[in-house]
């Protein structure tokens, strides 16, 4: 398919290399639920931001196995438990 503007091309591939970011993130989630302390915080807080910044660009195939926008809403609610969590429970 050609593309008529370079400039947004070039935007949605930028947007693409950054959701694979976010699916390794989404993948580090995982995994650190079942073993880490603060690792399940980093990674769904940048999994959140990383989604976010993909979806900006335009993205919507997402290859996490929790599809849009529930990815979102689910690595955001993770990441705000574990900060209660970690920070705030008595």
């Amino acid at each position: 398919m050609a593309v008529d503007n370079p400039a947004l091309e070039a935007r949605r591939q930028r947007g693409e290399m950054v959701e694979g970011w976010a699916f390794t993130f989404c993948k580090a989630a995982f995994l650190a639920l079942l073993f880490g302390k603060y690792t399940l915080l980093a990674t769904a807080a940048i999994a959140t931001g990383l989604y976010l910044y993909a979806a900006a660009s335009g993205v919507r195939e997402w290859r996490c196995f929790v599809k849009p926008p529930w990815v979102v809403i689910a690595m955001a609610g993770i990441a705000a438990f574990q900060v209660y969590w970690q920070f705030f429970r008595g």
